[in-house]
């Protein structure tokens, strides 16, 4: 069996992964690295998770993209977990250190940077720890016997490009303020897809990859989708959603009282809804529509026939 946990890390995405017969474990994104307590929430950060479920060991970690959101839970992991692999789109150069933010009123360059301090605290605190951390290139892998999943990168022009000034960035190198902005509002659309094959199911795992960068792209429907971008009004087109045509459709959100962002956008979930049979939310705030929830996870298992259960921890 595949069991497949959607941690609630709030506004986040945090993927547990693990295959019985195997033991084999794996982990897509690690939440942000504070969560603040909010009152009728069951939303906690990704290690306390992993705790719970006595996870003891990771075999494979995965890093869609360099948000905090989605790595900012990596290091806390790294100091408790043993970690055997580490994948994500980008590494940092060997010995990068801490780099300062510049002069800018821009909050998402400020956000890219620390975004890249931390990550090379990551990195590095992985190395340390014997982690072997590997740049991802779209390839095949068979993870075991029963499990394989898919890597796609996103267009090697993007991919080239952000290397490129990543690694400029570390070098201390200065980077006009227009530069850094792209760079920053770059990274959702540079996140790793992962479609993983369990069964005769597929489970297509998005990070945060806008619906329009990737709605033309060949692929097949999938079973299981993690709604991309948590749901907001760029997680989702009708166009992609005809393609996919997901049987279990989850959003990792956060139920806030007075959001800054529609996640979910009321329109995505209504789309969702209308055509997935099956919409879950790791934690969301009432529509007209669907009810508000919160739970520590949410949970598919897929069995060795095929069947999908799905439960709320």
């Amino acid at each position: 069996m595949l069991k497949l946990d959607f941690f609630n890390v709030g506004d986040g995405d945090a993927i547990l992964l693990r295959e019985e017969s195997s033991d084999f474990v794996m982990l897509v994104d690690t939440g942000r690295p504070h969560i603040e307590f909010t009152e009728g929430s069951k939303r906690a950060v990704a290690v306390k998770h992993l705790m719970q479920e006595h996870v003891g060991h990771i075999d494979l970690m995965v890093l869609t993209h360099l948000h905090f959101d989605h790595i900012g839970g990596a290091l806390s992991i790294l100091r408790h977990i043993p970690v055997k692999r580490l994948l994500a789109a980008y590494l940092p150069p060997e010995n990068a250190g801490w780099v300062y933010a510049p002069d800018s009123n821009q909050k998402t360059i400020v956000g890219l940077i620390d975004a890249l301090n931390l990550f090379s605290d990551i990195v590095s605190a992985a190395r340390a720890c014997g982690t072997v951390c590997e740049r991802a290139a779209n390839c095949n892998l068979r993870l075991t016997d029963e499990l394989s999943m898919t890597v796609t990168t996103p267009d090697n022009a993007l991919l080239a490009r952000q290397k490129e000034h990543f690694d400029a960035i570390y070098r201390g190198a200065a980077l006009p303020e227009d530069v850094l902005y792209a760079c920053s509002k770059d990274r959702n659309v540079s996140s790793l897809r992962l479609l993983l094959s369990y069964a005769g199911r597929s489970i297509l795992l998005t990070g945060d990859s806008y619906a329009s960068y990737w709605e033309h792209d060949p692929g097949q429907p999938c079973d299981i989708l993690k709604v991309p971008h948590h749901g907001d009004e760029k997680s989702m087109t009708q166009l992609l959603l005809n393609r996919l045509r997901p049987e279990y459709a989850v959003i990792s959100c956060e139920n806030a009282a007075a959001p800054k962002k529609e996640r979910p956008a009321p329109h995505v979930l209504t789309m969702l809804l209308d055509q997935v049979p099956h919409v879950l939310c790791t934690e969301n705030r009432a529509f007209a529509n669907y009810p508000a929830g919160t739970q520590s996870a949410v949970r598919l298992e897929i069995h060795p026939d095929g069947s999908i259960r799905s439960s709320m921890l």
